[in-house]
């Protein structure tokens, strides 16, 4: 991006964030300022509706992102678990023991990752390969919706929101295929670098 472009989008949301003036932001806006994010952590809450449960299952713990490729779960309630993925090699630690998967062996479920990895990194180009993208709303407020590019994602998920403001995600919002969906909120715990 040239210096010039670079000012103009900077000056632009100055005058959004100080005018109190809405514009309207495009996915590469969104995910311009989310390249930008080398490494995040969060404290997230995630609210799982299951059709064949009478009452959403709730978990609470850490998400922690690192640039290019790594992403980890810490579920601290209501049991203890974590998820590491780095790479194309998933690892899950609970209280029954550690087996780590190849993501290879697991397209659809590798492809879902790698969205979500594109997403994170702000890579237009590789979340387009999973993904159609749409953004909507403005610097203050923005959200991405994801609809599976493919038949073999979408036996995974329906579609995908994500939303926050700025460089931050706030939510994250999965609709299953098979109709469950999961609402995690997040809260960030220290600064991005």
């Amino acid at each position: 991006m040239s210096a010039r472009r670079l000012l103009a989008r900077t000056a632009t949301l100055v005058l959004v964030i100080h005018a109190g003036t809405c514009l309207a932001v495009d996915t590469a806006d969104v995910l311009a300022g989310l390249a930008r994010v080398e490494h995040s952590e969060a404290s997230f809450e995630e609210t799982r509706h299951v059709a064949a449960l009478a009452a959403p299952l709730l978990r609470r713990g850490r998400l922690i992102y690192t640039r290019p490729s790594e992403l980890e779960m810490v579920v601290e309630a209501p049991v203890q678990e974590r998820v590491r993925i780095v790479g194309g090699v998933m690892t899950i630690e609970a209280r029954n023991g550690t087996r780590q998967l190849r993501l290879a062996d697991l397209p659809p479920v590798a492809a879902w990752i790698e969205g979500m990895r594109a997403a994170l990194a702000g890579d237009a180009a590789a979340l387009a390969r999973y993904f159609v993208v749409h953004a909507s709303g403005d610097a203050v407020s923005w959200q991405l919706d994801l609809i599976p590019r493919t038949a073999e994602l979408a036996t995974v998920v329906s579609r995908v929101v994500i939303a926050g403001a700025a460089s931050r995600i706030g939510r994250i919002e999965v609709f299953e295929a098979s109709g469950d969906r999961s609402v995690m909120v997040l809260s960030s715990t220290e600064k991005k670098r």
